[in-house]
């Protein structure tokens, strides 16, 4: 993203004068906050994948929740799922074009993260102690 896009957003925050539940951002938050969904996002931005590469390259995740996030993101239009006429079925995970645009936005978190997560630990740490 580049600057002129961040200054966009920094003031479209700073001219709300309320936040609520029913805007936008916490509905589309509900569509794709789960770690999991990020975490998919994350593996299909790399390209196409099988579920059994989503599966491998996603750590933790149970055959479950994996299917659940899959369809979750394919009926919010982020991923398409293309099945293949073959025995035994072959199926195919990819982001969409509305998916492919989370993933700059989702990139920025992932280098946020990486920078910061020893900070929120570290501020994490007291509050579990006490």
């Amino acid at each position: 993203m580049d600057a002129a896009v961040i200054q966009q957003a920094r003031a479209c925050l700073t001219q709300k004068s309320e936040f609520s539940s029913t805007c936008s951002v916490p509905q589309v938050l509900d569509q794709i906050g789960s770690k999991w969904a990020i975490l998919i996002i994350y593996a299909l931005s790399q390209g196409t994948k099988r579920y059994s590469q989503l599966q491998q390259l996603i750590e933790g995740i149970s055959p479950k929740m994996l299917i659940q996030n899959l369809r979750k993101l394919e009926i919010c239009g982020l991923v398409q799922r293309v099945v293949h006429p073959v025995v035994p079925p072959q199926v195919d995970y990819s982001l969409t074009s509305l998916g492919e645009t989370l993933v700059d936005p989702l990139a920025m978190l992932y280098v946020w993260a990486e920078k910061h997560v020893h900070e929120l630990n570290h501020a994490e740490a007291p509050n579990k102690q006490g």
